[in-house]
């Protein structure tokens, strides 16, 4: 996920559109936002937070506001108070991202109307853009939650002030869970937790307590009658129904009659009887076109989503013949039959023991094998097989779809023919107006009767589908001891399963835990040079060793927790979540039984990363690009003069810069209107009595 533009649209203090283009190049992927204390820094972190997760991402752990005062009020004030439609003023934010190839475009808005009643109910769309088409996507909020889980996202957009806490025991759970969802093992804890849902196996388990009794047979026999009675009686209602239909059509057919040969209706209703009979045939080619449709889907569209396998496929068999080993120059079984005959084809001997033997078996040692090669091949003609199959698939789907939508129009322009007759026929004379309206009142009972057959027929369905209920459980309980021993395995089953991925879970988890310390070992030394070192224990715990020397009694050295300070810890947590963000990244490359598993980029985003950092701020500041793929910087002027403006500049690695300039009344701690950084100086603080707001503007 890489972040390209956020609009804010009277979002809190930004009034009206304000817009950030954050800086996706590689090789220069810090975004830096400069603006004093109360500027609105933290609003732009809380825009991102809750354009992607609603209301929900401004809270904390604890279900309070986190860092953001009255997090319901969300319209800029100004445009509240003048609103005169609740309905019409809004406040949206806009995020336009990459992912996986994709470009997607999410909107979150809320009107004040909306605010006043319940700010949590927000709209929310996500687009979807794939070459140059756009797809609406539905489940936009579980689409956004698939691409940036919930769980993950204190440790992408967070207040540097905030995160030391990561670095401590009683986040080892949180830590945890992270690993699994950033590294694509939640859905295996998904699963486990619903094999042990009271819905899977405590509904088994109930099943096994329940046993039958005599009167509970008997009103299933009772319950199977009366639906049989019902079921008749319906079958029987039905079948008049058809024939009432089939009545007023037969009347429908004498109408028409009598119009055609009426002088002045005449040519109007042969036209419309032409029509209707066009009518018919094209909705019967229709129906056979979507029959086509759903048969070839059925059939040949597992093929469409071959791409990948194939694609993987071509890159084996590239790869072996970069390498010679396909086509074999020579194959093992040529060279065996010619040592078994003891014969070479130039007709020399092959005995054994002499030079010419001794040649052909050295070349055996780089012999293709003729099962890997013949596999190879199969290989090979498999792939052009499910690439040509998907390309006729998609081109015969395009063309029967077309077909399928060109019945459709020409259906619509038939039946918007056929009613405009009506109204000239009912122009003509009294007895073709008579005729004509009785036809109409005819047609409207053939549709009522027809909706009539359609409930009739639902019921039915409904009552056969009880009825086979009613004879399973029935059936069940007659053979009820074998039922019960089934569900015993059914649970024995699900508890089996559970247990199983419970190991497989704890393995993935395990597996992955040396390869994340050895990441944050990497990223540590680069900030802190002192003799510390980083551990993550196994309930997932974030230490900092270090080694003290001859503290035991025998007078060795020993290896305790360091006391860590909040800049350490801070510092610690960061190397944490880069850590997590690169093994997320190379994902896909780690050896893993869960198969299918991509890797994935994530961006960050820090309000006040330098804010509790007594110490370590330069080192801090040159390690910051390296951090994510894309890094997103808020910063006050105090935090950033100096040794972070240096070490940020010198690494080229920043590719926007931003800053807030606020209009308003004077505030207290106001000291100057104008904002240095680095070597730029602009006016940041507009005076305003009559008005409050904060403007994005770029540097």
């Amino acid at each position: 996920m890489i972040l390209e533009r956020m609009v804010f649209e009277n979002f809190r203090q930004f009034r009206g559109r304000q817009e950030l283009v954050f800086s996706a190049n590689p090789e220069q992927n810090v975004t830096v936002v400069h603006a004093e204390i109360g500027m609105g820094k933290t609003t732009i972190l809380k825009g991102l937070l809750w354009v992607l997760y609603g209301r929900d991402g401004l809270m904390g752990t604890d279900g309070q506001a986190d860092d953001f005062e009255m997090p319901d009020r969300i319209l800029t004030e100004s445009v509240a108070a003048q609103a005169s439609d609740p309905n019409r003023a809004e406040a949206s934010v806009e995020l336009t991202f990459r992912h996986e190839g994709d470009r997607y475009i999410l909107r979150r808005s809320l009107t004040l109307a909306q605010q006043r009643l319940n700010p949590k109910q927000t709209e929310v769309s996500l687009v979807q853009i794939r070459n140059g088409e756009s797809f609406k996507q539905d489940n936009s909020q579980q689409r956004i939650k698939a691409i940036v889980p919930d769980g993950i996202r204190r440790l992408l957009f967070f207040n540097g002030e905030r995160i030391n806490y990561l670095a401590m025991e009683r986040s080892s759970e949180e830590v945890a869970s992270a690993i699994r969802q950033m590294l694509g093992l939640e859905l295996l804890k998904d699963t486990i937790d619903d094999l042990n849902h009271a819905n899977v196996k405590g509904k088994l388990k109930q099943e096994l307590r329940g046993q039958p009794t005599s009167d509970e047979m008997g009103t299933l026999l009772a319950s199977q009658e009366a639906f049989e009675t019902e079921l008749t009686e319906l079958e029987e209602s039905r079948k008049q129904i058809v024939r009432n239909i089939e009545a007023l059509a037969d009347q429908v057919k004498l109408i028409n009659a009598s119009l055609e040969a009426n002088k002045e209706a005449h040519e109007l209703a042969v036209k419309r009887a032409k029509l209707e009979k066009e009518l018919a045939e094209i909705r019967t080619r229709r129906d056979e076109t979507s029959r086509k449709l759903a048969k070839l889907i059925a059939e040949d569209g597992y093929t469409l989503f071959t791409g990948e396998l194939v694609r993987r496929g071509q890159e084996i068999v590239r790869r072996l013949r970069a390498e010679g080993k396909i086509p074999a120059r020579v194959l093992n079984t040529f060279l065996h039959d010619l040592l078994e005959n003891e014969e070479c084809i130039c007709t020399r001997e092959l005995r054994s023991g002499t030079e010419f033997r001794a040649a052909v078996e050295k070349l055996m040692e780089i012999a293709g094998d003729a099962d890997f090669n013949n596999a190879v091949g199969a290989l090979d003609h498999a792939i052009g097989v499910l690439e040509e199959g998907a390309r006729k698939t998609d081109q015969r789907l395009r063309e029967v779809n077309l077909d399928r939508l060109e019945s459709s129009r020409e259906i619509a322009d038939l039946e918007e023919k056929i009613e405009e007759i009506s109204p000239k026929i009912t122009k003509g004379s009294d007895q073709a107006r008579e005729l004509e309206e009785k036809r109409s009142r005819l047609l409207l009972d053939r549709d009522s009767k027809n909706a009539d057959l359609g409930r009739t027929d639902g019921k039915l369905d409904h009552l056969r589908d009880e009825l086979e209920r009613i004879k399973g459980k029935i059936h069940q309980m007659q053979e009820i001891g074998a039922g019960a021993e089934l569900a015993r395995k059914r649970v024995a089953a699900v508890e089996d399963c559970v247990d199983i991925l419970d190991r497989i879970l704890k393995a993935e988890t395990e597996d992955l835990r040396p390869l994340l310390n050895d990441e944050i070992s990497k990223h540590f030394s680069k900030i802190i040079v002192q003799d510390f070192w980083p551990e993550l224990a196994n309930d997932f715990t974030l230490r900092i060793r270090k080694q003290v020397v001859g503290v035991d009694r025998g007078g060795d050295d020993a290896v305790i927790d360091a006391a860590l300070s909040t800049g350490q810890r801070t510092v610690t947590s960061l190397v944490f979540i880069a850590s997590l963000v690169a093994l997320a990244s190379r994902r896909s490359k780690i050896p893993t039984i869960v198969k299918g598993l991509s890797g994935s980029d994530y961006p960050i985003a820090i309000d006040s990363p330098f804010g509790s950092l007594s110490m370590y701020r330069k080192e801090v500041a040159q390690y910051i690009p390296e951090i994510a793929p894309q890094v997103i910087l808020l910063v006050s002027p105090s935090q950033y003069d100096g040794a972070v403006h240096e070490a940020l500049t010198n690494s080229g690695r920043v590719g926007r810069r931003y800053y807030l300039s606020y209009t308003g009344p004077l505030r207290e701690g106001m000291l100057s209107t104008d904002l240095t950084i680095g070597e730029h100086r602009v006016q940041h603080y507009f005076m305003s009595n009559e008005e409050e707001f904060t403007t994005i503007r770029e540097l």
